[in-house]
């Protein structure tokens, strides 16, 4: 099994997809970014099982959308078989860098849901667990923790200066990893298709467009903080998020000027919120 940095690459996060038609629906949203055209495409998969026709298909797309499978990960005895049946090279993803020792989610509009779903045999079940990003003002304050919450929080909650840092200064490009067993600092961009991982907290001096986990073993109180936070996924714990259709904003467009926001959950949601005013 090969690991490392996939040169051209572009990471695609769909470990949390349960069935065919979801790894369809958000494989084809990720892939209609610019950025990912002509790019060597690298899936994770978590544990769905995938026949070999089903992973045809999804070479097939992939390969109509401008760019090319290089690679899958997954937990899935099934899919390995089918992949290694196709010669489909299977990796797992491991950092370019030595580490220390980290719904509004838009759900599938019905007609799309329904349409895969014939086409794969499936019946959608409506999620349950849909995320919703906000943007609030600087007003937005924190609820403290209830009291009969304190000795579960006690458990969860990581103090970011109890783990070890993570200084990296350099542009993260697509196709690379980089997680951590403490927190994470990048002085420096997160491209598109690049994947930070970290069991504390992630800071970004730079434009975060990428995929990002912060919190990584459950602690749901950790953050993410970047001078503009442009995610294509973002996970805090167990909370999962993804950027809206709506925005797919050219990662090359620069600006002098920043507005700072800190990330994090609050009652099943992930809020995002500006760090400082401006005036």
């Amino acid at each position: 099994m090969d690991t490392g940095y996939i040169d051209n690459g572009f990471i695609v996060d769909l470990a949390h997809a349960v069935k065919i038609s979801e790894v369809i629906y958000e494989l084809s949203r990720t892939l209609d970014m610019p950025e990912a055209k002509d790019k060597h495409i690298c899936l994770k998969l978590g544990v769905i099982d995938l026949t070999p026709e089903e992973l045809t298909s999804i070479d097939t797309l992939i390969e109509l959308m401008g760019a090319k499978l290089a690679c899958i990960s997954t937990n899935s005895t099934v899919t390995l078989e089918s992949a290694t049946s196709l010669n489909i090279q299977v990796s797992e993803f491991t950092n370019e860098i030595n580490a220390p020792s980290f719904k509004t989610e838009d759900e599938p509009k019905e007609e799309v849901v329904q349409a895969l779903d014939n086409i794969f045999g499936e019946e959608q079940a409506k999620d349950e667990n849909a995320i919703k990003v906000v943007r609030h003002d600087d007003e937005f304050e924190e609820p403290e923790p209830k009291e009969d919450e304190e000795d579960h929080i006690k458990e969860l909650r990581i103090q970011p200066e109890q783990l070890p840092t993570l200084y990296i200064r350099k542009t993260i490009r697509s196709g690379q990893s980089i997680s951590s067993d403490g927190n994470i600092v990048i002085v420096g961009d997160v491209n598109p298709g690049a994947e930070i991982i970290a069991k504390g907290d992630v800071t970004v001096w730079g434009i975060l467009a990428g995929i990002v986990h912060a919190g990584s073993e459950g602690n749901s109180y950790a953050r993410i903080r970047a001078l503009k936070l442009n995610p294509v996924q973002i996970r805090i714990g167990d909370v999962l998020a993804r950027r809206p259709d709506t925005v797919n904003l050219p990662f090359i467009q620069k600006t002098s000027e920043y507005t700072p926001e800190e990330a994090f959950t609050h009652k099943g949601s992930i809020i995002i919120k500006k760090i400082h005013n401006e005036n």
